[in-house]
This record gives C-alpha cells, structure tokens and sequence, in this order.
C-alpha cells in the first residue's frame, strides 16, 4: 500500500503556489509592441527569437492582441516560430506562410497571405476526402440514397446537361477503378519492398496510373464531384470541386419557400428595390387612417371652424333657451299676461317671475305635471286674474311668443360655446373616409414616403406568386426541372 502524504492547510497553500511559481517561470510575457520590435531586430527571423539569451528554454507569450498587417513588404517574415499570443493576431497582407505553431488564444486574421492559401487548399483536401469516403461507400446510389444524394444527382444531372460538368461513360468509370485498385496495390508493394531496384519500378509504375488516374478525372467526374456546402435559401446548395461552380437543389416546395425568404428582404426594405408607382398599389388605407387619426383630430379641434364643425350651445345660452321656453310655455298653457319679467330659474327648475301686474309666480314640476303658484298658493290655469281675459291680453301673449321663437332660433344660429362633440367625431370619420378614397394622394400631399403603411403580407404574396425561379439565381436566371427517382427538383447554377 502506497503511504499517504497528509499536507496542513497552509503547507497546501504554499505547494500550489509553488506549482503556479514554476509554470509561470517557464514562460516570460512579453507585450506586442515588445514582440515587434524583437522581430526588426532578428531581421524578421521569428524563429530566432526564442534563442535569444532571455528567452532560451523559456515559452514566448505575447499578452494581447498581435497586429502585423503593416509588414505586407517584409518578405524574410514568414513565421512568428513557436509562440502563444493571449489575444487575436492579425497577419492580413503579409508573407506569413504558417500559424500551425502559434497558439492563439482569440482570434485569427490572415487574408491575402500564403497562409491563407495553405488552409484553402486543407479545406479543400478534406472536402475531397469526405466525398472519397461517400464514393467508397456507395452513399449515394439511386438504388438506396437519401434525399441529400438524390439533390446531388439532380445538380450533377443538370451541371453536364448545361456542359459545366463531363461524365464519365461506363467504360470510363470501370477502367478509373481499375486504376485505382492497381495504385493501391502498388502503394502496398511499395511499402513492403527491401529491393532498391525493384522499388523504383513500382515507384515508376505507381506515378504512370496515378497520372493515368488524373488525366481521367481531369476531364471528367461523377455525382461525388459535388460537394453538400450548406443551403441557398431553403434549397440544398452544392459545390463543384473540380470546377469550383455552384449549384442549389431543392423540391418545388422548397423552392417556393426559398422565393418567400429571397422577397422577404425586398418587402423589409421596399424602397431599395422598387419604385414609388409599384409601391402605391399596396398603400393600406387602414394604416394610412389609423396613423393620422390623432393628428386630424387635433386638426379638426383646433381650428373646428375650418373644417365646418359647428359649436355647440354654451351653458348661458342653454339657461336663456331654457327660461325663453318656460315664458313661452305660461303663455300657451297657464294663460299669464305678457310680458312677464325678472325671470329666473331656482333650485329644482323651478320658474320664477313676476308678470305685468307685478305678481309673482313659481312655476314647478311636481312629478305629474307642472303646477303654477301665485304668491305662495297654487292656482288653476287660465284662472289667474280676477277680471276677463280680453283678446287685448291674448294679443300680446301672441307678440310675445313669436318675439320668444325669434329669440330662440337666433340664440341656436349663433351659438358661442365648444364645437358640438358629436360632429366633430363626425367630421374626424368624414376626413378619415376621404383619405381613404385616396391614401396615396393623401401621402403625396404630405410628403411622406409609402414604407410604413404597405400591405406587406399582399405584396410579398403577389411577388411570389407572379416570380418564377429564377428569381433565385444570381449567376445566370437559368433554372431547370430534374426528375430523379420519381421527385421532380429545381436546379441551378448560383455563381
């Protein structure tokens, strides 16, 4: 049994310190600016900066983010040597030919260098290993393929319909795989044979079917040329790796799909890819009226007169009317001599006023009608006065009750209170009604663009339902049917 090491707190402490004192003494950190100017003294030799006294055995750090796009003419730096940079490096534009020994914390720049040139061609590489293990496997057969090889049969169909691609014949295909089985046999025998002679005819042999092999898929290739990249829209895109073109696969459901996704950017931003005329046909009346609402009825109420809403009656001459229709009614109902005076209306709407001969009079509604006192008591219509009503009296009540009338129609005529509520909703609805007899008009005289009241659900329908495919083609506008397997998919070359 192996003995236990039994460590107090603090001796545990000052052990990972220890620890953490080591490692850090193994590297040395340095700042960018520090690296830089290290570089112009090596002359550009990276990899001679590790050797340099301070540093030798010791990992080189640079602490930040490492910017060399400014030595693009400084041919002797093709490396930064074995470092570790705690931030991104940038090497954009320079003759930096390989990052493989840096490790970069964040993140990496390199265009336009060699650099990056060597990582197309490995990505390259590997998309050309990846379709080698789909041939070996027979992964797309139409015999027993998924939807993903029955596309790439579709684009691969179409490429050499359109003269982009050449296909092997049968003949073709059986004699590159007899090459290919004769090239790994001689890979094989290569690697066992001890004889020198022998090994460089097998070697000669080897470089014959390889050459043999490359001439054949030079000028021709099958469906594994084409390599799955990603989508176009909502439509399975493939690469040529032969040719480097590129194509987009997909079912009409799919396509139709794609077509709403490409108009779906032209309907967020209308104004870049359309003209006002096209626009104007999907101006929606509802949203023209419901943004204006409230400033046409700021409009309306703060100049109602202009818009020929009238005011309504002001309180003071509500009460005239009021106590003109009351006089008028004592006339007509009670038999009161005119004209009457002082009157006025009480707590209750009770009518109060003298008549000519001085007498006072409450005129009060009581529940079942209006009940008329005179001084305190009550008395009986058209029994007022002690002596004969003449047609002398009734004669003035007449006057009186067309003066009454007169007063009132001019009172309503020229009324001085705040506009009438109900018509000024009603000339907000009427304005509203006209824009929408014409919005666009509407919009135009406000100088106002169309983007925010367009139908854009209508016209994006509209766009799809009139566009055909090759809407969906930048390269060429070209698109076509495939049937494979009993599907029919969209095909076209994108680029």
């Amino acid at each position: 049994m192996k003995n236990k090491i039994h460590l107090t707190e603090s001796e545990l402490i000052s052990f990972i310190k220890n620890v953490i004192n080591e490692e850090q003494d193994d590297e040395i950190l340095i700042s960018p600016n520090e690296y830089i100017d290290l570089l112009r003294k090596v002359y550009f030799q990276a990899q001679a900066i590790p050797r340099l006294p301070r540093f030798r055995g010791k990992k080189l750090v640079v602490d930040g983010n490492l910017d060399l796009t400014s030595f693009r003419n400084q041919e002797q730096l093709t490396e930064l040597g074995n470092i570790k940079v705690n931030g991104s490096v940038n090497i954009s534009y320079t003759n930096i030919k390989s990052l493989d020994n840096v490790e970069i914390l964040g993140h990496r720049s390199y265009w336009s260098t060699p650099y990056e040139s060597v990582m197309r061609e490995r990505k390259q590489r590997k998309k050309y290993n990846e379709q080698e293990v789909r041939r070996e496997n027979n992964e797309w057969s139409l015999d027993d393929t998924d939807e993903e090889g029955k596309k790439a049969h579709a684009a691969f169909e179409y490429a050499v319909q359109e003269g982009n691609l050449k296909e092997l014949t049968d003949e073709e295909k059986e004699e590159l795989q007899d090459l290919k089985t004769r090239l790994t046999y001689l890979e094989q025998q290569m690697e066992v044979e001890e004889d020198e002679e022998r090994y460089d005819e097998l070697s000669n042999e080897f470089d014959e079917v390889q050459e043999e092999i490359d001439d054949l898929e030079r000028d021709a290739v099958d469906v594994y040329d084409l390599y799955p990249t990603g989508t176009h829209y909502d439509m399975t895109a493939f690469e040529s790796l032969s040719t480097g073109e590129e194509y987009a696969v997909g079912t009409e459901y799919e396509a139709d799909r794609a077509l709403s996704d490409y108009f779906e950017e032209h309907v967020d931003n209308p104004t870049q890819y359309f003209d006002k005329n096209f626009l104007s046909y999907y101006v929606d009346e509802e949203e023209v009226k419901d943004y204006f609402r409230d400033t046409v009825e700021e409009w309306i109420r703060e100049s109602p007169e202009d818009y020929g809403v009238e005011k309504g009656l002001s309180d003071d001459q509500e009460e005239e009317i009021w106590l003109l229709e009351m006089e008028k009614w004592v006339y007509e109902n009670e038999g009161v001599r005119a004209p009457i005076s002082e009157p006025t209306r009480e707590d209750g709407d009770v009518f109060d006023f003298m008549d000519i001969e001085d007498n006072r009079f409450q005129y009060k509604n009581e529940g079942r009608g209006w009940v008329l006192y005179k001084d305190g008591q009550i008395v009986s219509p058209h029994q007022i006065y002690d002596d004969e009503d003449t047609d002398e009296h009734q004669e003035a009540r007449n006057e009186r009750i067309s003066d009454i009338e007169y007063e009132i129609e001019e009172i309503k005529d020229n009324p001085d209170g705040e506009p009438d509520e109900d018509s000024i909703e009603q000339e907000i609805e009427n304005y509203l009604e006209r824009i929408d007899d014409d919005a666009v008009g509407f919009l135009d005289e406000m100088g106002m663009d169309y983007e925010n009241f367009l139908d854009k659900d209508r016209m994006k329908d509209d766009l799809v339902r009139d566009a055909d495919y090759g809407e969906l083609n930048g390269y060429d506008g070209q698109y076509d049917e495939i049937k494979i397997n009993g599907t029919y998919y969209i095909v076209m070359r994108i680029n």
